[in-house]
């Protein structure tokens, strides 16, 4: 009788045990934005610890580290240190990690090229000065739940999902640091490759997947190959999802760094709202099942592209010229604009501050800005043109659309 119940404990101890290790998105959610991870701010504690969470699972998996370790470091300089020590001569280098494994295509030939999948993994940590936030707040934790925890879920999620159904092609898996900083981890990982650059014929990235409404999706760089707007729709219809196409691989998330390398990219997101780069951005504000269905949608893209016979060929977008940059700026409106061009016509606001020029006037989160000044805004960069030539203390008009109706509203700067 004592060995059946020694034998019954070893039992449960090692289904427990397995249960612990089970992957799932929720709950790796709600860990990476917990408050004992503090933001994930490169180079914390926070930081190490996420850090650790991605390359348990990658081990869980049985993906293989690409590097010596699965971890590659990258060097970033902290802007804080400026403003908190006013002694300080510059800012402060720091390390991060960005986490990097791989699973080996099944094909002889083809097994020598890759595709990327990837997500950021670092936040803005306890928010403040120079640090990006969108809240007034100090001290309190930006959790990035959206941004990027549902990222890092989901690219979590395909690995256990090709390390049961390997491809032809390898695929490398990264969760990446410092973008938030400048997209540091995304350019140092490409510039310490341990194979020649061209062998990447693809790139997947997250950022910010968390709240699909509506099964509303918008996908960068659809024309930075030459099926890659053809693959996107195939797979769309399969899921319902209303896609909305942004042909550009440039926007300010990881997949840029590779499109400058003139690899094909597929850049996904659910879009930003009020809780953007805030404390409120926290884990029981997402959809979960949403992910679950965006990972299944992207794992059919991933699957097609990493199997295809022929690989992507590589396109690239032509941007519009404009001289005009934010900080050629000397007004603003405070608000967060629609980098990927999910419009056909003006510029949407995706997130609109509290207390800044657009709220006073009475400017909404999604309103699309048509007109300023009396200008037609065609898209960001005729936006930052006309923004470009204003003084502060100027008031203006702005033509927007709200629900599909016109809206007229007055703007001081």
């Amino acid at each position: 009788m004592k060995k059946f119940f020694i034998i019954l404990f070893i039992f449960l101890s090692v289904n427990l045990f397995s249960q612990s290790k089970e992957f799932n998105i929720e709950k790796s959610v709600y860990y990476l934005a917990s408050d004992e991870l503090q933001g994930r701010h490169p180079a914390t504690n926070g930081d190490t610890l996420a850090v650790e969470f991605v390359a348990g699972f990658f081990k869980e998996f049985n993906i293989k580290p690409l590097f010596p370790t699965y971890f590659q470091e990258v060097v970033f300089k902290d802007m804080r240190s400026i403003a908190t020590n006013s002694k300080q001569a510059g800012p402060k280098a720091n390390i991060t990690r960005n986490v990097v494994g791989f699973i080996e295509g099944t094909d002889p030939i083809l097994k020598n090229e890759y595709i990327v999948i990837g997500a950021h993994l670092d936040h803005l940590g306890l928010g403040g000065v120079m640090s990006g936030s969108m809240s007034k707040e100090e001290n309190k934790v930006h959790y990035g739940a959206d941004d990027n925890a549902s990222g890092v879920a989901l690219m979590l999620d395909l690995a256990r999902k090709f390390s049961a159904s390997p491809t032809k092609r390898s695929i490398i898996f990264i969760a990446f640091a410092c973008e938030e900083k400048g997209l540091h981890g995304s350019k140092q990982f490409l510039e310490g490759l341990p194979f020649e650059i061209n062998k990447i014929v693809g790139m997947l990235n997250f950022d910010m997947v968390g709240k699909l409404k509506n099964n509303n999706l918008t996908v960068g760089g659809s024309n930075t190959s030459n099926k890659s707007k053809q693959i996107i729709k195939r797979y769309s219809d399969k899921y319902d999802l209303n896609i909305t196409l942004s042909k550009s691989g440039v926007a300010p998330s990881d997949h840029a760094s590779f499109y400058a390398k003139y690899i094909p990219v597929f850049y996904f997101t659910t879009g930003a709202d009020s809780t953007y780069h805030t404390p409120n951005d926290t884990p029981d504000k997402l959809n979960y099942k949403g992910i679950e269905l965006l990972s299944s949608y992207t794992f059919d893209i991933a699957n097609d592209v990493a199997n295809r016979k022929a690989k992507l060929k590589f396109r690239k977008v032509k941007e519009p010229k404009n001289n005009a940059s934010m900080a050629s700026m000397k007004v603003t409106l405070g608000l967060m604009p629609d980098v990927t061009g999910s419009t056909t016509e003006g510029m949407k606001a995706e997130v609109v501050s509290k207390g800044k020029p657009a709220d006073k006037a009475g400017m909404m989160n999604g309103d699309i800005i048509i007109e300023l000044n009396g200008k037609k805004v065609k898209d960001i960069y005729s936006y930052m043109e006309i923004l470009s030539k204003l003084e502060p203390g100027t008031t203006i008009t702005a033509k927007i659309k709200r629900d599909g109706k016109t809206k007229q509203l007055k703007i001081k700067l």
